[in-house]
């Protein structure tokens, strides 16, 4: 039996959802066995593959199949996996945003960063963050709205309502980009003062340690330009090339490819950029590991003992 256009794009889409559902959950996994990983940064690192997990897990098994099979059933109950895709992306992008806070702050003011990202106060900060998204996801995609699936475009679409275009462009577009946005720009002053604290040091260090120090910068400089360029190119190519592109598997390329891609490789810059993480794995666990001295900001102490 032949399988027709809509169903080969499940087909495509089903392992790049696998992938993210592993590298995703893998990091959480990873991040949680890790000491290393046992503060502020590390539980919002956490919580934010947890997001991007549930993205590709729903994905993998509630939306490919659908799409493969052309089940009613599932279609029916479209709705429901449209509001938890949202929710967790949601999720995901603001847990991001506070992360880049998290370094920000860490660099700006080291000396009050550990009491603003104590570990009660990250928590309390990860609690508010998830039932704030979910009450306004359950809000404008359960009751106001709803994301559903097309069996004859094989596409995810906001119910057609000026109500739900509106919230479409303005509650996602318009607050995405601009938090994207945000996270550059805080991301790039993060750099910026590592840079100046970096140069500060120079005369005190070794031209080995100094080269460790800008090996660093580098990663953590790659980490921030790709994540925000992945979301950003990610925003850019769902709501705004379809509208000019008429084949449709170049838009399916732009919207439902583009959206569970950047999941994924959300999950595997978190492996890539921590190096604690590469030495568990490549280890399969059983490396001694201590306090991170990778690209990430995790405490105030780390930029005296320049570990930039």
């Amino acid at each position: 039996m032949l399988l027709n256009d809509i169903q080969l794009t499940g087909l495509v889409l089903f392992p790049v959802a696998l992938l993210g559902t592993f590298f995703n959950w893998t990091a959480v996994f990873v991040l949680h066995k890790l000491p290393s990983f046992k503060h502020a940064f590390g539980y919002l690192s956490s919580s934010q593959a947890v997001a991007d997990a549930i993205h590709s897990t729903f994905f993998m098994l509630y939306f490919c199949p659908m799409v493969i099979t052309g089940s009613e059933f599932l279609t029916e109950y479209s709705e429901h996996c449209g509001f938890i895709l949202l929710f967790s992306y949601e999720l995901s992008v603001q847990i991001h945003l506070v992360i880049s806070l998290n370094r920000f702050f860490a660099v700006w003011t080291p000396y009050r960063y550990k009491t603003m990202f104590s570990e009660r106060n990250t928590k309390i900060i990860i609690f508010l963050i998830f039932i704030l998204t979910l009450g306004f996801s359950f809000s404008f995609y359960e009751v106001l709205c709803s994301l559903e699936y097309n069996l004859k475009t094989g596409f995810f679409f906001f119910t057609d309502t000026p109500l739900c275009n509106t919230i479409g462009w303005y509650a996602d577009f318009c607050k995405y980009f601009t938090i994207i946005v945000c996270i550059v720009l805080i991301d790039i002053a993060t750099l910026w003062k590592v840079r100046s604290i970096n140069k500060k040091v120079h005369t005190s260090v070794n031209s080995q340690t100094h080269r460790k120090m800008s090996a660093r910068e580098i990663n953590f400089l790659k980490q921030t330009i790709f994540q925000g360029f992945i979301f950003t190119l990610e925003l850019v190519s769902y709501f705004i090339l379809p509208a000019h592109l008429t084949n449709k598997w170049a838009i399916f390329f732009a919207t439902s490819f583009a959206w569970v891609a950047v999941h994924a490789l959300d999950g595997f810059i978190i492996m890539v950029f921590n190096p604690d993480v590469k030495r568990y794995l490549f280890s399969c666990g059983h490396a001694t590991l201590h306090t991170s001295q990778g690209s990430y900001i995790s405490r105030p102490q780390d930029i005296s003992s320049n570990k930039f």
